[in-house]
């Protein structure tokens, strides 16, 4: 098989150029909204976990992630060249760690904390820059934006970072060359400062206090509240804040800072709480969206109201399985019910005629929430297509029993949501090996595609995650793998690729796409994940697809997402049981247990 490597690389900052558009299925953002909208409950994506409650810091005492990804946000920020659009948040933090200015394992944990969620759809900046508005909201501010499209910067910004004993005209030059104004300065401070305190582990010259244990002085006595405490107690002269009532003038900094006006601006943030979370909300927002000047950020990222996620593969029997999921978002005032909402699809065949119906059953897993009072429920689906008719395009019908009513969704408008099923993915037939050879597993990837098409090249994009030396994230590579056509003949009408890449076994778990052709005629399907159980609607396989074991032990099914095997009736053997792609793995059948672990 031929590979060709390229590596994914970012790099160059000032205010964001913002790119209207509106969202049309499939995006490049779909991740990202996923991430930011599904938070908790069914489903989740779980950042705001970080930070419930806004306390919460991985039961390590004195840590609180809330504060600790904000500090880094701010320090990513920190020596912007607005003028020469140099700087701004694209992660280049990870790369300043050696630095006395970013002391504290406040940054690395920060990143090591959704290092899952990274990816190519998803990059450390983006991820920093939502932990900005996943803390602040968690913590109980007021409700900020999210734009996306932040690159990664590749090597490290300049150094500056104020310190504690930073004298105040370097400072304040600092923030001005980062485009803020002093009162802009001031805010940011007193509101990266509402939470969290100093570590007399790393700053015992600030604290008074000794390393050992770690003991955090906080900087206002609400130190997991998004209120205005930072303010209103330096002006009552009660504070506790030791970087306004340290003993050594010289690192009482946020003294400094929040006087340089005279308190004209603290005053005003501590004039009421709902002014102070606004303030901040804003100075953060100006904060994250202080980006490269290559960079363009897109329109503020909303909660897609109607969302599907599908897929198709080549069925038993000359036919293609469609099937996945249907996001419905259910916040107050969407005017949505689910006591009195029904879902379905429509499809049109290969050809863009004719109308099949697919019906939908509610999900019963539950109900996701966002950040801000948003609720999904979700709608499954399941149907086979023959594959000499195929599938281009569907629509999505919400109705309301109670009267009837029919809306339609055509994605954004526009003539339907689009299939091409001249490539389809066989997640049955892919997986990565669950034993290692020489700390390396084995990745087969398997495709079908159309018999018209099966000329073209066909060739899978994985990312492989490359380790760096003192940098706590990933260098994204994209390697490029060649499909060949299996022997043996077509399938319904199908032909079967296949190809195979060794992956690190502490790197396994990544994203691909598969690509069919080149040019007009190009068939993408991008943001796939590896992975070692095929991963099926409702994370459970048949275990018909097994082979003939299931003819023994046809009530029995594999519940992949507790990878555990149930059995619905009562054996007295043993068997191997073989799962595509899986090695095999035995299981002992309980008598009287209903149930079989593996």
């Amino acid at each position: 098989m031929k590979r060709g490597v390229v590596a994914i690389v970012g790099g160059i900052a000032a205010v964001a150029q913002v790119a209207e558009a509106a969202y049309v299925w499939p995006s490049k953002y779909d991740e990202i909204e996923d991430i930011l909208s599904l938070q908790t409950g069914y489903r989740s994506r779980g950042f705001v976990e970080g930070v419930t409650p806004c306390s919460f810091g991985g039961n390590i005492a004195g840590r609180q992630f809330a504060a600790e990804w904000i500090r880094t946000a701010f320090h990513d920020v920190a020596t912007t060249d607005a003028a020469a659009g140099a700087g701004g948040l694209d992660g280049s933090i990870w790369f300043e760690l050696d630095r006395t200015e970013n002391g504290g394992a406040a940054f690395n944990n920060t990143f090591s904390f959704f290092s899952n969620l990274y990816s190519v759809r998803a990059s450390a900046s983006d991820l920093l820059a939502m932990s900005v508005v996943v803390a602040n909201a968690g913590c109980g501010g007021a409700r900020m934006p999210f734009r996306a499209g932040r690159i990664d910067a590749v090597e490290a910004g300049p150094a500056g970072v104020p310190e504690p004993d930073t004298p105040m005209d370097t400072t304040r030059s600092t923030f001005a060359k980062a485009g803020f104004s002093e009162s802009e300065m001031i805010a940011l401070v007193a509101c990266g400062h509402t939470l969290g305190g100093v570590h007399s582990r790393n700053n015992p010259h600030i604290t008074g206090l000794d390393p050992t244990p770690d003991t955090v002085t906080k900087f206002d006595s609400t130190f997991d509240d998004f209120d205005n405490k930072i303010a209103t107690e330096y002006l009552k002269g009660n504070t506790s804040n030791p970087l306004v009532v340290g003993k050594n003038e010289t690192l009482n900094s946020d003294k400094r800072i929040f006087a340089s006006d005279g308190n004209k601006t603290i005053q005003d943030l501590g004039c009421t709480k709902n002014g102070f979370k606004k303030a901040c909300a804003d100075v953060f927002t100006r904060m994250i969206d202080t980006v490269p000047s290559a960079v363009q950020l897109t329109e503020p990222i909303e909660a897609v109201d109607i969302k599907p996620y599908v897929g198709l593969s080549l069925g038993e029997n000359g036919s293609i399985a469609f099937s996945g999921r249907v996001r419905v978002r259910t916040t107050e005032g969407t005017g949505r019910d689910v006591s009195d909402l029904t879902v379905h699809l429509s499809f049109a065949d290969r050809n863009g005629e004719g109308t099949v119906t697919v019906p939908t059953t509610l999900d019963e897993g539950g109900v996701t929430y966002g950040l801000w009072g948003e609720t999904f429920v979700w709608y499954q689906f399941e149907t086979v297509i023959p594959a000499a008719s195929g599938i281009s395009k569907f629509l999505i019908h919400l109705t309301n029993p109670s009267t009837n009513a029919t809306t339609v969704y055509r994605n954004g408008g526009g003539s339907g949501y689009p299939l091409d099923d001249a490539l389809l993915y066989q997640a049955s037939a892919s997986c990565v090996d669950r034993t290692s050879v020489n700390n390396e597993r084995t990745f087969t990837v398997t495709a079908a595609v159309r018999e018209d098409r099966a000329a073209d090249p066909v060739k899978m994009e994985l990312v492989r995650l490359v380790r760096r030396q003192g940098i706590i994230h990933r260098q994204l590579v994209v390697e490029t793998v060649d499909l060949a056509a299996t022997a043996g003949e077509g399938e319904s009408g199908y032909v079967t690729f296949q190809g195979q890449i060794q992956l690190p076994t502490n790197g396994w778990s990544t994203s691909f796409d598969l690509v069919l052709g080149g040019g007009e005629k190009e068939v993408r399907l991008d943001f796939l994940k590896t992975q070692t159980f095929p991963e099926l609607l409702g994370g459970r396989a048949a275990l018909g697809d097994a082979g003939e074991e299931a003819e023994r032990f046809p009530d029995a099914s594999i519940d992949v997402r507790r990878l555990r095997l149930r059995v619905y009736e009562d054996y007295e053997d043993a068997t191997q049981i073989v799962v595509p792609c899986v090695m095999p793995f035995k299981v002992e059948w309980f008598l009287k247990s209903g149930h079989a672990i593996m």
